[in-house]
């Protein structure tokens, strides 16, 4: 396969959040219902279908399951919310008058101090954690794209992500290597998010690419491809994963970005536009 560019989302792409965004929404719907009963496993179903690309919005479908659907097996209420359009609005669906700003809110907070923890969540969110006091989850993540490996690919890679600027900026520390501005995408404007192409778009352009490839993990990673190939970007999906793609997917799936790169061609015959 032979392409001209190649796109990263970032989170269980090029760095393993397991320990970090997922143990994180876990510990914000315990810490707000009480209940051990929302696991990663849970948090994993949500991922895979579409409008869940945001953690914090994993975090609040998993504490309105727990509060208000429990009784509902999850795999059912996770089929559901995806019936009703997915997200948000697929969850609201659910439990009506219970999703709620302050709930949406409150989860999102417990959700963020979980994750920065003690030593950054002032850093990145503005303020100090006070129900969830741990060093953060952050803390437990791990580089999965080396400084040696990702130099040569710099100049033709971009980054499509669901992560905030500060977010970003610490995976960027994390790596040991980072990318120009104009080659990242990071989350701004929700009306922006996954799965719409616009961002991807813009990246493309600056790229000059003819044909891109983007690796991602997520239900909202392969949307975001066919959105972008309905408004004409010529862009495949890999699905990076040591399982099988959680839908029906029958194209290129690596278990690592590693391997991905031994088995593609990134050709670099044209630079970044101005």
């Amino acid at each position: 396969m032979k392409y001209d560019a190649i796109i990263f989302d970032v989170d269980g792409v090029l760095v393993d959040t397991r320990r970090s965004f997922t143990a994180a929404v876990v510990d914000a719907v315990a810490a707000d219902t009480g209940s051990h009963s929302f696991t990663a496993n849970e948090a994993g179903q949500l991922k895979t279908i579409p409008g869940f690309n945001n953690d914090w919005h994993v975090a609040i479908a998993g504490a309105a399951w727990v509060r208000y659907n429990s009784q509902m097996p999850f795999a059912d209420f996770a089929g559901s919310i995806e019936e009703h359009g997915g997200g948000l609005p697929g969850l609201k669906s659910l439990v009506g008058e219970y999703l709620t700003a302050e709930f949406e809110a409150r989860l999102t907070r417990l959700a963020q101090e979980a994750y920065g923890g003690t030593t950054a969540c002032r850093r990145l969110y503005g303020f100090e954690p006070v129900t969830i006091r741990q060093p953060g989850r952050r803390l437990e993540e791990v580089p999965l794209l080396s400084p040696e490996r990702a130099a040569p690919i710099a100049s033709r890679a971009g980054i499509v992500t669901g992560r905030s600027a500060a977010e970003m900026a610490l995976a960027f520390e994390l790596l040991g290597w980072r990318l120009p501005d104009e080659q990242v995408a990071v989350s701004d404007d929700p009306a922006l998010d996954k799965p719409n192409p616009a961002k991807l778009a813009a990246i493309l352009r600056h790229l000059a690419s003819r044909k891109a490839i983007l690796a991602g993990d997520s239900r909202d990673d392969l949307e975001l491809v066919k959105n972008a190939r309905q408004k004409g970007l010529a862009v495949d999906f890999a699905f990076i994963g040591h399982q099988p793609a959680p839908w029906s997917w029958d194209g290129p799936m690596f278990p690592s970005v590693d391997i991905m790169l031994n088995q593609i061609e990134v050709t670099y015959d044209e630079s970044p536009t101005n």
